[in-house]
């Protein structure tokens, strides 16, 4: 018994010795490779898709290739978005929702959203707040609000409208400032699926292939998990893989870009979604209508006591009264104000 006692203290020792010598050796192979190897990108989905840069030296050895193969019109376009955006680094400007903005969206629901384009660059039209029509330069327009974050899950899709095959649109999401004159995707911090079929994610330099090309006629929805930071793309009610995760901290704002003529109708909420679980799930911005009553429809006035009292003042003056436009009754000017003010 005092033998086999003595075997199984060694057989422990042993074991012992050789665990401990793997977890030395396990640290010291870490700090090699961490210290050692060459460093290029993180992969922020599975193995094989390179995401963003995770060390600078990287980025400036792609970046030196890109600009030894650029014309001159793309390398004065690069150093132009590259100077934009080392004096307006992303999100160094108060973008969260303010009480104000807030408050609208109550009031408003989804309208409160809208697309801003730049004035500077004037080579896009926004009409009726969410259809963009593009011209003949590239030019890129960010929402006016950003995307919240109390829901699980936020949603919105883009139809694409009178595009040639040489017009190249982009579709993601974008933090402010960001430089309007460049397709979103291309800089820091934004992502973006493009008509060709690739991804960007702060990659202005090689997009990486993603999903189906999209023409004219198709629809692209771009979904936003506030809670995991996972942004997910579709393309005519198909969801595709998602792109990125992990990015909750930022304030993203819906962005449409292209560099050629086309239009552009997004879809935030107001209408129903191609993608059947956004609109089962109500997934939109913000809810379809908010607590703002709508304008009257045309006809209304009928019932109006205000119009009613007009129309009795005019024909006791003679004043005649004439129909301007749906909302507008034109008659007797001095009348009318006293009414409204309650005189005579």
């Amino acid at each position: 018994m005092a033998d086999d006692s003595t075997a199984k203290g060694i057989l422990i020792g042993l074991l012992s010795a050789f665990g401990s010598a793997g977890v030395v050796a396990i640290i010291l192979v870490a700090v090699w490779f961490f210290q050692y190897t060459p460093t290029g990108r993180i992969f922020l989905d599975r193995i094989g898709r390179p995401g963003e840069y995770d060390d600078e030296q990287a980025f400036l050895r792609e970046e030196a290739e890109a600009l030894e193969v650029m014309d001159d019109i793309q390398r004065m376009e690069y150093n132009r978005a590259k100077a934009f955006v080392q004096a307006n680094p992303p999100e160094s400007v108060q973008t969260d929702i303010s009480l104000s903005q807030f408050l609208a969206i109550q009031e408003k629901g989804v309208s409160a959203w809208e697309f801003e384009p730049e004035l500077e660059i004037a080579n896009c039209f926004v009409e009726g707040r969410t259809e963009i029509e593009f011209f003949d330069a590239e030019c890129t327009v960010q929402s006016n609000l950003p995307i919240p974050k109390q829901n699980e899950v936020y949603y919105w899709e883009a139809k694409i409208y009178d595009k040639p095959d040489s017009t190249m649109v982009s579709v993601g999401l974008t933090t402010k400032p960001y430089p309007l004159f460049r397709l979103p995707g291309m800089h820091k911090h934004s992502i973006a699926y493009g008509c060709d079929g690739a991804r960007r994610h702060n990659q202005p330099f090689n997009p990486t292939p993603y999903g189906p090309e999209f023409l004219q006629g198709d629809v692209i929805g771009i979904g936003y998990r506030p809670r995991s930071g996972t942004i997910f793309f579709t393309r005519n009610g198909k969801k595709l893989d998602d792109v990125a995760h992990g990015l909750k901290t930022q304030n993203f704002f819906p962005t449409v870009g292209a560099n050629g003529p086309c239009r552009v109708h997004v879809n935030f909420g107001q209408l129903g979604f191609v993608f059947i679980e956004a609109n089962v799930k109500k997934w939109g911005l913000a809810p379809a209508s908010g607590s703002l009553a709508p304008p009257p429809p045309y006809g209304s006035e009928q019932g109006s006591i205000l119009l009613e009292g007009g129309r009795e003042n005019d024909r006791n003056s003679g004043v005649p009264h004439v129909l301007t436009g749906p909302y507008h009754y034109s008659h007797g000017r001095t009348n009318s104000n006293q009414l409204r003010l309650g005189t005579r």
